[in-house]
């Protein structure tokens, strides 16, 4: 958890850095959904959507959004009608973000403050329709913890949509929050890093389907929640103590004065990076990284 926390200036940084640039903000709400009918690759949601009773009111969750207001707002029903969804955009640093948003893109929705690792405790009613996470999972500090929280979180025959890079944290060289590989392996769905390995598949096939497909490069999972989640996977009791050593390992470390120099110097740098970013396209961008990731091997 601490890794994961420190993880915390990267992200803003970037975040900020792409929403003070109006060039690479235009090109985030192009790439984005936002103001469009729900889309999800690989997924009909408007299908699933529509096999609602109420699709209006039915509980979407986009779970560790960050500010890309990715899935879309609305589906259109066979008669022509715009159904407007019940959609949160749920992310733990829902703070910070509505800080940069309230500054450079007012008009966008509220971020809701949530941990995907403890989801249940936000949305604790069992009446999520559909929950997604993309790009997300990976950059979590428990991203198995985070999916059983999520098919917590879901009503029966509810849907975990997810949809990410491959193995992220190897390209990225396990900066800040990508501490976590996703991939598809003989059609099971597999999260990995350099000490640890789950087969998804295994884990959750007592109370959830998963149906596994590439799109593009990207592995993505439609998970069906069959039955409740044992309550023995929920572990809330260790969920607390987990959460309450974090703060107290924390709270040491900002009372040490070395560690909060080097933690603001941090933020410093990373915002300094991610703006000089913005100047050079995507693809140069792409190549720093490689060259970088060549060095440091």
């Amino acid at each position: 958890m601490l890794k994961w926390l420190l993880g915390i200036p990267y992200e803003v940084a970037f975040w900020e850095a792409t929403y003070r640039n109006q060039k690479e903000l235009d090109k985030l709400f192009a790439f984005s959904h936002y103001g469009k009918a729900l889309t999800l690759d690989g997924f009909d949601a408007t299908a699933f959507m529509l096999s609602q009773p109420k699709p209006k009111q039915a509980k979407i969750l986009d779970i560790g959004s960050g500010m890309t207001y990715l899935p879309g707002e609305y589906v259109v029903d066979t008669e022509g009608n715009k159904i407007v969804l019940n959609i949160h955009y749920v992310d733990p640093l829902a703070n910070y973000y509505n800080r940069i948003s309230a500054k450079h893109r007012p008009d966008v929705p509220k971020v809701e403050f949530g941990m995907m690792e403890y989801l249940s405790a936000f949305y604790p009613e069992h009446d999520v329709t559909l929950a997604i996470i993309q790009n997300a999972l990976d950059h979590s500090a428990d991203p198995v913890k985070g999916i059983i929280e999520a098919l917590n979180a879901l009503q029966k025959g509810g849907i975990l949509y997810l949809n990410h890079h491959p193995n992220e944290a190897e390209y990225e060289n396990y900066r800040g929050f990508h501490q976590f590989n996703i991939c598809v392996e003989n059609e099971e769905l597999i999260i990995w890093n350099s000490d640890k390995r789950f087969n998804v598949n295994d884990i959750v096939k007592d109370f959830a389907h998963v149906e596994t497909k590439i799109v593009g490069n990207n592995p993505i999972a439609i998970i069906t929640k069959t039955a409740e989640v044992p309550a023995a996977m929920l572990a809330h009791e260790q969920d607390i103590r987990t959460l309450s050593n974090a703060l107290m390992e924390l709270t040491q470390k900002m009372n040490d004065p070395s560690f909060m120099r080097r933690y603001h110097r941090q933020f410093r740098y990373y915002r300094f990076a991610q703006k000089m970013s913005k100047l050079v396209s995507w693809q140069t961008r792409q190549d720093i990284k490689k060259f970088i990731k060549k060095l440091k091997i």
